[in-house]
């Protein structure tokens, strides 16, 4: 396998930095909003197809 250079330019090292506690309030509070969006039909479909996916064999 041979080494990748990286493009001039372009630095695929990644720093990444902790969370604030009013950036997780934030976060959390979007996420409760997009599974309250959802409705009960569609959020059944999603889990059913998440089971589907965890049970397959690797």
């Amino acid at each position: 396998m041979a080494i990748v250079k990286e493009p001039k330019g372009v630095d695929f090292v990644v720093k990444s930095e902790l969370w604030t506690d009013e950036e997780l309030k934030e976060f959390r509070k979007l996420m409760e909003k997009q599974k309250s969006d959802l409705g009960e039909k569609k959020r059944t479909k999603i889990k059913e197809n998440y089971k589907k996916v965890s049970r397959q064999p690797a």
